[in-house]
């Protein structure tokens, strides 16, 4: 419901530029490993949809399309324009 929302306060474009990270947080003794797609606007990306992953260390090409398949449920694969990732995300699919 919120990536939704999020998408409804953006000025509608046909395309959007999207970003694909994964982060890790320490709280405490809990380590919090997340999968995270972003939509860019006027230079900032904001947080659509995410994955927590119950391991450390990089995500896989599977999880990697688990999380891209929520995306086009939700918005479908023609709303995007670009997808920017860094080089972590490596595979040949």
């Amino acid at each position: 419901m919120v990536a939704k929302l999020i998408f409804k306060l953006l000025p509608k474009q046909e395309t959007y530029v999207l970003t694909m990270d994964r982060t890790n947080w320490k709280f405490g003794i809990s380590n919090i490993n997340l999968l995270v797609i972003g939509v860019v606007y006027q230079g900032v990306a904001f947080l659509l949809l995410f994955q927590m992953m119950d391991k450390f260390g990089n995500s896989n090409t599977k999880e990697r399309k688990e999380l891209l398949d929520r995306y086009n449920k939700l918005f479908g694969f023609e709303t995007i324009k670009t997808l920017v990732a860094d080089r972590e995300f490596v595979g040949s699919e």
